[in-house]
C-alpha cells in the first residue's frame, strides 16, 4: 500500500531540487543511501516544509565539508550509517548535535577517513543531548578535564586528645603515658563525600540547561566516552584547581565549612579533605572526537 503511495511522490524532482549546483560530491556520496530512502518514509518527510528546511541546512553544512577536502578520495556512503544520520538531518535544527552528525556522515564520504567510522557512535549519538555534544566541542582538544570532590573527613578516637598534649613544660609519667597512649591508638578514618564531580563545565561551556551539568557528565560516562581518575593528579593543572576551589565552588566549599564548624561546637571534630581529581576520554571517547566531533584535517 505505501509503495504504491511512493510512486506517486516527485522522489527525482525532490532530490534534484535539494542538490544544487555545488553539491556534486554530496549527491556521489549519497547516491547508495538515497537509493535505500526511497524504500522507507523520506521522500513522505521531505514534503513537509519544516524538515525539508532543516534537511537542507543540513545537506548544505554537509556539502561544504566535503568540499573543503579537496585532497582526500571520495567514496559512496555505505547505508548502515548513510541511512540512520539522513534521517535525522530532517528534524535537527542547526546546532552542536546536528554537527556531530554531519562530522560522522562526512567521515563516510572519504576512503581515507572511513575506517574512523564506528557503528556504535549512531547509537551514543542518539542518547546524547545538544549540551553534551556542546561539551564534547568545548574539550575535543584537551586531553583531561580537573574537577574536584569535598569529602568531610574524621578520624574516630577511642582515646581523647589530653589537654595538655600541645603545651609545652614537664610532663608527669602518668601524663607521657597518657600521651603516648593517646598518640599509638588505632585511629578510624571516616570520610563522608559532601560534593562530587565539581568540574566548572557549567561556566565554561554556554549550556542550554547548566543544572543538569551532573546528568551529563554521568550520561558521557555511561556512555563510555569518558572515565574518572580520582587517586592522581596533573601538579600542571593547580592553577585550574586552584579556579575550581577558590572562584567556581567557594560557596560550596564555604556551606561546608560553615556546618562543620556547628559540629565542633558539640565536639564532633572534622575537617575538609579537597581531591584533586580529572576526567579523561576513553579509547572509545578519542575514537569518537575523531569521527563525529573534530573536522578532517
Amino acid at each position: 500500500m505505501i509503495e504504491k503511495y511512493l510512486e506517486k511522490i516527485p522522489v527525482k524532482e525532490l532530490y534534484d531540487d535539494l542538490f544544487k549546483p555545488g553539491m556534486k560530491r554530496a549527491g556521489e556520496a549519497l547516491e547508495t543511501v538515497l537509493d535505500g530512502a526511497n524504500l522507507i518514509l523520506l521522500p513522505l518527510k521531505l514534503l513537509n516544509s519544516k524538515s525539508r528546511v532543516y534537511f537542507q541546512k543540513n545537506l548544505n553544512q554537509y556539502s561544504d565539508k566535503l568540499n573543503k577536502a579537496e585532497n582526500l578520495n571520495p567514496t559512496q556512503v555505505p547505508q548502515y550509517v548513510g541511512l540512520p544520520i539522513i534521517d535525522k538531518l530532517t528534524y535537527l535544527d542547526e546546532n552542536e548535535l546536528a554537527e556531530t552528525f554531519i562530522n560522522l556522515l562526512t567521515k563516510a564520504s572519504f576512503e581515507e577517513t572511513l575506517s574512523l567510522v564506528h557503528p556504535a557512535y549512531i547509537s551514543i549519538l542518539n542518547r546524547l543531548s545538544v549540551d553534551e555534544a556542546k561539551i564534547l566541542f568545548h574539550f575535543k582538544n584537551q586531553s583531561r578535564i580537573p574537577f574536584i570532590d569535598i569529602y568531610i573527613h574524621r578520624y574516630i578516637e577511642n582515646i581523647k586528645k589530653p589537654d595538655f598534649f600541645d603545651k609545652k613544660g614537664v610532663k608527669s609519667k602518668a601524663q607521657i603515658k597518657q600521651m603516648i597512649d593517646y598518640s599509638t591508638q588505632d585511629k578510624q578514618s571516616t570520610s563522608l563525600k559532601a560534593a562530587w564531580n565539581l568540574t566548572g563545565i557549567e561556566n565554561q561551556v554556554e549550556l542550554l540547561f547548566p543544572k543538569n551539568i551532573d546528568i551529563y557528565i554521568e550520561n558521557l560516562e555511561l556512555n563510555g566516552l569518558i572515565s574518572f581518575e580520582r587517586k592522581l593528579h596533573s601538579k600542571s593543572d593547580e592553577v585550574h584547581y586552584d579556579k575550581l576551589i577558590n572562584e567556581d565552588y567557594k560557596e560550596v566549599k564555604d556551606k561546608i565549612e560553615s556546618s562543620l564548624s556547628e559540629f565542633e561546637k558539640t565536639e564532633f571534630e572534622a575537617e575538609l579533605d579537597i581531591r584533586k581529581c580529572f576526567i579523561e576520554f576513553t579509547e572509545l571517547g578519542r575514537g569518537f572526537l575523531l569521527a563525529c566531533i573534530k573536522e578532517i584535517e
